[in-house]
């Protein structure tokens, strides 16, 4: 049995328990550097998340007005085949990220990251946070759609920035380490990117 709290309320636990895990690993793992982040960008990402939130209620908005009560909204029944989908997406993807930043966390500063699940990536935290931003599509879907599509937006939106950046670092980890230590690794998406 699972409390369901309608699409809406449901994607904003999700993303709130993903900003309270980010938010923990830049105060638990964060470590001063004489690397800077561009104002502007920084900007940027608070904007992003904000706007991300405010974005998701306004979906959901009609939803939430029309509900004679809140309390109405909260039922137990079995969970649907997107929360089945989305939610064990969201978790694992999230372990993984986590686990991935820690790792990078404990590196002595810039080295080629060797933990396994850098062998075959260039940057697999990019490609959590695309699966991540992917199950939040799947768990705030509306009721008949299979996806949410103002999160799937946020989704090609965040891809796109990633795989920007993971180019970057790839052609950075090449100038540093070697191309013969490099190339065979993927930016971010296995076969494909």
């Amino acid at each position: 049995m699972l409390i369901v709290l309608g699409h809406t309320n449901r994607l904003q636990k999700f993303i709130a328990g993903d900003g309270l895990r980010r938010l923990a690993e830049s105060i638990l793992l964060g470590k001063s550097s004489a690397s800077k982040m561009w104002f502007v960008h920084w900007i940027l990402g608070i904007l992003f998340y904000v706007g991300m939130s405010i974005a998701v209620w306004i979906n959901g908005a009609e939803t939430l007005l029309f509900s004679p009560s809140p309390l109405k909204d909260i039922t137990i029944t079995a969970p649907s085949i997107r929360t089945m989908i989305g939610l064990p997406l969201f978790l694992l993807a999230s372990g993984i990220q986590n686990d991935c930043h820690t790792y990078l966390a404990s590196l002595y500063k810039y080295t080629l990251p060797d933990h396994p699940i850098f062998h075959t990536m260039v940057c697999p935290h990019y490609t959590a946070e695309c699966v991540i931003y992917l199950s939040l599509a799947i768990v705030g879907a509306p009721h008949g759609a299979w996806i949410n599509r103002t999160v799937f937006a946020a989704l090609v939106f965040v891809a796109s920035n990633l795989a920007v950046t993971a180019s970057t670092t790839k052609e950075w980890y090449t100038a540093k380490f070697g191309r013969e230590k490099v190339d065979y690794r993927w930016r971010m998406i296995p076969f494909i990117f």
